[in-house]
């Protein structure tokens, strides 16, 4: 079985926390593995739910075993389908009508494993014989095999033989929403901020937290060459092409840095100028302004005169200016990435 499709089977140590028990492919292998621990270490409720990283999107069953060595008398599992992105089309509902349809399956291996009376035992090993990682390897041979019989049997049920598509090949359907900005005016902590927020309302499975999962995988940080004043991004081999496939941009500069400011003016000139040039039709922009303390807010005329907002919205651009503190205003972070969604849909 490929990293395509991946089926693993985690615990709650309750010495060590989060720990994997068996997975059809080591993690630790994995180029963009989802972080299993995560969810783990923040729920403990008993259900069935989808949760996408940038390149899996998973489907998860969290469940309690009976258990004699558990304080509480339980042990806390979760089983993890999880599919590679790119093998799917690029529409969404594709995606998550999959997914659904695997969770009766991943309902019915966590009944099968919960009579497995042996399994407890095996989770509760002294420390001086078991550590941190693929816990089924302590197994005795019975457990072992009985164990694989099941996964093995739930894995076919999950994955057909045959590929679910053609995987993308063509560099024309692969869509970007880019990050662009002068130094450390918080392009990382926004992206890791935009996952945490996602990562936090994992159990909502409606459509704006499910149009949020599609905009996470698809956002990237353009690199910016000064020498050359233009831009990279992964997957194409020049800026012309990383401009033809935008769907968005998101312009971040500190609010108290006037340097940061004009740098990302700058950034955005070189991209404007590059659309002109192409004549293809400009992209929705989100501007944020980074801030970092609140009497900052009152310089949205500042921001709007620099990046002559007014003038683009005349001529018809998509853009929208939002001062945010980034790490702490989770409210209003989301409230930009809806406008960018409703743009680009």
């Amino acid at each position: 079985m490929s990293q395509d499709q991946i089926l693993s089977i985690s615990y709650f140590d309750q010495v060590i926390g989060p720990n994997m028990f068996y997975s059809s492919e080591p993690l630790e292998n994995v180029v963009g593995a989802p972080d299993l621990d995560r969810i783990l270490e923040f729920n403990d409720e008993e259900g069935t739910f989808i949760f996408a990283y940038r390149k899996y999107q998973t489907v998860n069953h969290l469940f309690y075993i009976e258990s004699k060595f558990a304080r509480g008398g339980k042990d806390l599992m979760m089983i993890s389908y999880m599919i590679k992105t790119a093998i799917f089309k690029d529409e969404i509902v594709d995606v998550f009508k999959y997914l659904d349809s695997k969770g009766p399956i991943l309902e019915d291996f966590a009944e099968e494993i919960k009579k497995m009376n042996e399994l407890t035992a095996l989770l509760h090993l002294k420390r001086s014989v078991i550590s941190e990682g693929n816990v089924l390897n302590y197994a005795d041979e019975k457990l072992k095999n009985a164990f694989l019989e099941i996964f093995n049997k739930y894995f076919r049920k999950l994955t057909p033989e045959y590929r679910l598509e053609t995987p993308i090949k063509s560099k024309k359907i692969i869509k970007k929403v880019f990050i662009a900005g002068a130094p450390k005016a918080g392009k990382k902590t926004l992206l890791k901020n935009i996952e945490l927020i996602q990562f936090l309302n994992i159990k909502n499975n409606d459509l704006s937290v499910r149009i949020l999962e599609v905009l996470i995988e698809n956002l990237e940080i353009l690199e910016y060459d000064e020498n050359e004043c233009e831009f990279g991004c992964k997957g194409f081999n020049s800026f012309d092409e990383c401009v033809t496939h935008a769907q968005g941009l998101i312009l971040i500069f500190k609010l108290s840095d006037q340097n940061s400011i004009i740098d990302t003016k700058n950034m955005f000139q070189i991209i404007e100028d590059k659309y002109l040039e192409k004549v293809i039709d400009p992209i929705p922009v989100l501007i944020i302004g980074n801030k970092f303390n609140i009497d900052e807010d009152n310089k949205k005329e500042k921001i709007h005169n620099i990046f002559d907002i007014e003038k683009l919205k005349e001529n018809g651009r998509r853009i929208r200016y939002f001062p945010i503190k980034i790490l702490e205003e989770d409210d209003r972070v989301m409230k930009s990435l809806r406008w960018m969604i409703k743009n680009i849909l």
